[in-house]
């Protein structure tokens, strides 16, 4: 029989062990939540990272088929060699299988002069009406039991569709290369066709083929199949959870729309990846509690930084010239859509470094590296402002709509002074734009005058000029 004393000592004792479980119990649900909330962010993050490279890669790809499309649709003859030559010279690989031009009746040219009849496998019509695409999968037509994605260019001469270029990537090939890894490889993600559901590439190993076909048990009230299926489709960003007959555990999902195509990313990841470092926790380890969210804070806080200093640094160097430091054409093309459909007064110098080819080969490469730091540092001197660039090799513009055209030129008296003290000459064109005067008319203004001093120039020194 314990007496009133040691009762009380009974009671107080197990009301602080209940507290302190309470407190273990809480600290751990609360671990188990702030988890689950940094799987979505990290979730997020991958996803998007995902869709950058391979919106990335594809970019690339269609710009090469646009320059190659140029040039086919200057040909005077699309069965020349010369036509062929353009098709060789684009790089096949293990993600690209096959470039041709589909032709009217469905006949195609291939490089190295191959001619193929594809009817019934490819429909000129179709692709054409259809411009600039990328298509779902498709049987290859060289071998039909392997399914391809075709990226489609029109080829138009005097404004007419002749011809459709396209190149044939392998959607396994494009999941290996182009999709970074998920979660460490634990996860996995969709490429979605949100008009018609299907999956377009596929980085996991099970053979779902359409976003519908997912084995899909609700868990939670917030994410209902259908609601989450029906905002994938939608072109709609968010999360979902739900339970997977197929992996027998939840699933941790993200969803985020393309740009470059109606196209939604799904990214998966599996609990027990999400929650590996929290399991022990939960069964046992409540001695560490404290300690652990502690490290837990500090890791999250740590976590956001390097992904914030990470963002930063990567759309740092993705809109910076490394050679001068100036904004790139990244940077610069973006700036032109900004302006582009305003009525702003801009002024645009267009600057191309006279000499530059001859330091090259004279003096090395060091040198006319030199020469390019030492012109982007005296603009940066003389005009200041965020808008100066360089957009290519030696040509570089600078917008200015806060100064007025004295001004403008006062600032370039100083910069040719400069320039002529360490023996290094520019040809600059000045273009202002008034009215209702687009970008592009102004940028040619400028370059067509710098064009007339880059002669002028040549003409003094008695050398003919580089074009």
């Amino acid at each position: 029989m314990l007496t009133p004393r040691q009762q009380r000592y009974a009671i107080v004792t197990g009301i602080l062990i209940l507290v302190l479980l309470s407190i273990a119990a809480a600290f751990v649900y609360r671990v188990y939540l702030k988890t689950e909330s940094s799987c979505y962010d990290d979730l997020a993050v991958q996803t998007e990272g995902a869709i950058d490279g391979l919106e990335a890669n594809l970019r690339s790809d269609r710009t090469m088929l646009r320059v190659i499309a140029g040039l086919i649709g200057n040909a005077e003859d699309i069965d020349s060699i010369e036509v062929s030559g353009y098709l060789a010279n684009y790089d096949i690989n293990s993600m690209i299988t096959q470039i041709g031009v589909l032709l009217p009746e469905d006949r195609v040219v291939l490089s190295k002069g191959q001619r193929s009849n594809f009817e019934g496998k490819l429909d000129f019509e179709h692709e054409s009406i259809l411009g600039e695409h990328i298509s779902e999968p498709q049987p290859s037509a060289v071998n039909p039991n392997i399914n391809v994605i075709r990226s489609y260019v029109p080829i138009r001469k005097d404004g007419i569709c002749i011809g459709v270029l396209y190149s044939a990537a392998n959607p396994e090939n494009i999941a290996k290369a182009w999709i970074p890894s998920i979660y460490e490889k634990k996860g996995y993600c969709y490429v979605v066709d949100r008009r018609t559901g299907e999956i377009i590439i596929n980085s996991s190993n099970d053979q779902i083929r359409n976003i519908n076909d997912i084995a899909f048990t609700q868990i939670n009230s917030s994410y209902t199949k259908e609601g989450t299926i029906s905002d994938i489709l939608g072109g709609k960003k968010g999360y979902s959870v739900f339970n997977s007959d197929a992996k027998s555990e939840n699933l941790y999902m993200c969803y985020l729309p393309f740009d470059i195509e109606d196209w939604e990313m799904v990214a998966l990841v599996p609990e027990s990846a999400v929650f590996s470092d929290v399991t022990p926790i939960r069964t046992g380890v409540y001695k560490i509690i404290v300690l652990f969210a502690i490290l837990v804070l500090i890791y999250s806080i740590w976590l956001i930084r390097e992904i914030r200093a990470s963002i930063a640094e990567t759309e740092h160097k993705a809109n910076t010239d490394a050679l001068t430091g100036l904004q790139n054409r990244n940077r610069y093309e973006a700036y032109l859509k900004k302006l582009e459909g305003t009525a702003d007064r801009i002024i645009c110098i267009y600057i191309d470094v006279n000499g530059l080819h001859e330091v090259n080969n004279s003096k090395g490469h060091y040198a006319g590296d030199q020469m390019l730091r030492f012109i982007a540092d005296t603009l940066k001197i003389e005009f200041g402002g965020d808008h100066i660039y360089r957009i290519g090799g030696d040509e570089f513009i600078v917008f200015e709509s806060g100064k007025t055209e004295s001004e403008v030129n006062a600032c370039l008296a100083a910069f040719n002074d400069a320039l002529q003290r360490n023996d290094y000459h520019a040809a600059v064109g000045i273009g202002i734009r008034s009215g209702d005067m687009s970008m592009d008319a102004l940028i040619k203004n400028a370059e067509q005058e710098m064009y007339e001093a880059k002669q002028k120039y040549y003409e003094q020194i008695g050398k003919a000029m580089r074009v």
